[in-house]
């Protein structure tokens, strides 16, 4: 699902940046990846140009904590929404996702978690319930404005993300942010604490705290109407 908020800011030129989302995964068993850019069909491993309904292959991260169960992914800078589909040890994505959305305008990212659609179309859920997930900016863009960590704990609904369409729960982050970390199945030592891998990116600036709640009315409205939800749940 891509909200019709992500794809508003379509118009926006993109943002430059060699900043990426990581996803650590410290779950006992794989995770599956697949994306869709401005309402693509759904890709992964072979790109754009083969979907997976054409055969192509999602992004397959081992569990564990090493170097087989990281997973850096660059973001698109189309200047359009992008949503980031997550699912736990299933290739075909139909047991549920959990997503990452996000978009890059000129000044910065929006971006939020969501569990719209997680167990089916219109159905609310994340197969990640019962596990510690956490989203961490790094860089100088850090603890700036709403630009903060997500902590969703095992067990709880996660107030952070979203569970219904009008929850204000989107964040933004500035140019100057570095990496965004996702941790999923996190230990909960690491969990309660700062990331302490990532070195954070070394420039400078500050954004207004209020900037992401400062959208237009349409997107506040708007924010999580579905416009494709094709991975998840169809042949």
């Amino acid at each position: 699902m891509v909200s019709s908020k992500l794809t508003l800011l379509a118009f926006l030129p993109a943002l430059a940046t060699a900043a990426q989302l990581g996803i650590n995964n410290w779950c006992g068993q794989t995770v599956y990846v697949a994306q869709s850019h401005c309402g693509s069909c759904d890709y992964g491993e072979e790109g754009k140009g083969k979907c997976l309904r054409d055969g192509g292959k999602p992004i397959a991260i081992a569990g564990g904590n090493g170097k087989g169960s990281e997973r850096r992914i660059e973001y698109n800078r189309g200047g359009c929404g992008t949503s980031i589909k997550i699912s736990k040890g299933d290739s075909s994505f139909r047991s549920g996702i959990l997503q990452f959305e996000y978009n890059w305008p000129a000044d910065g990212m929006y971006w939020d978690l969501s569990d719209l659609d997680g167990k089916g179309n219109g159905l609310v859920g994340t197969p990640f319930r019962n596990d510690n997930v956490k989203v961490s900016p790094t860089g100088a863009g850090e603890g700036q404005g709403t630009c903060l960590k997500i902590r969703c704990p095992a067990g709880k609904v996660c107030l952070d993300s979203y569970q219904h369409p009008a929850d204000p729960n989107t964040r933004y982050c500035p140019a100057n942010t570095g990496d965004m970390w996702l941790d999923l199945c996190q230990p909960n030592g690491g969990f309660n604490n700062k990331r302490e891998t990532i070195a954070p990116a070394a420039v400078g600036g500050g954004v207004d705290r209020h900037h992401a709640l400062n959208v237009p009315q349409e997107f506040r409205a708007n924010e999580k109407v579905a416009e494709k939800r094709e991975v998840a749940f169809t042949a």
